[in-house]
């Protein structure tokens, strides 16, 4: 039997349990304890589908399922209220309507909120893994362009230096960061045509603007930490 299956079987037998409970505990079944049956299995079957259907929130960032969390406080909170209400306020239906539908109502807007929160982290994630595959390619064009230069170069220990700077710094990026390197990819890549060109003195320029760049990279980087 799979971790489904298993999840479903044991929420089938304490959705019986707590049926057991409810219609031992009121004797009259007026229509406050419909109301309080209504919310509870409606509680039950969020908690349920989210714990068995949903995928487990693992990343660091993010609490471990936190979504299956809160539809667990909602449905620990909703069962106690309902059978506090179904107990002592039999008889005023419309105070525990609008008691419950005020918690239902409390568990959605956090959960949205825990949605909107996790989806932010979900695209910081993710546009973090692309500033780093981007600084990783501009590492491997400099390591192409110092690859193209011959050793016997007068200008080799000049691109040598540049590329040093560029691989020796940190690759993960940041927002602050990114006008300095479309920079630094804007020089590499006049640095590789002018290295085809063999123009000396404008590779010197070159390989030294991509050193301030880098540089001032690198101090950017370090006062965000």
């Amino acid at each position: 039997m799979s971790k489904k299956m298993g999840k479903l079987a044991g929420a089938i037998v304490f959705l019986i349990l707590i049926n057991i409970g409810l219609f031992s505990l009121a004797a009259i079944k007026l229509t406050a304890f419909w109301i309080s049956w209504i919310f509870i299995h409606i509680a039950f079957l969020i908690f349920a589908g989210i714990l068995i259907f949903s995928v487990p929130e693992q990343r660091k960032l993010k609490f471990a399922y936190s979504e299956t969390a809160i539809a667990a406080y909602y449905f620990i909170i909703e069962l106690a209220a309902g059978f506090v209400l179904l107990t002592y306020f039999a008889f005023f239906p419309v105070i525990s309507f609008v008691i419950q539908t005020v918690i239902l109502a409390g568990f959605l807007i956090a959960f949205l909120m825990l949605k909107k929160m996790n989806h932010d982290i979900d695209r910081r994630e993710e546009e973090s893994k692309g500033d780093l595959r981007k600084f990783q390619a501009l590492q491997e064009l400099m390591k192409d362009v110092l690859n193209q230069v011959d050793y016997s170069a007068p200008y080799r220990k000049t691109i040598q230096h540049a590329y040093d700077a560029v691989s020796g710094s940190q690759v993960k990026s940041s927002v602050s960061v990114y006008e300095t390197e479309k920079a630094i990819w804007d020089l590499t890549g006049q640095l590789k045509e002018a290295v085809l060109a063999g123009k000396e003195e404008r590779i010197s320029a070159l390989c030294l603007d991509i050193e301030n760049q880098t540089a001032e990279r690198n101090r950017r980087l370090r006062m965000e930490r």
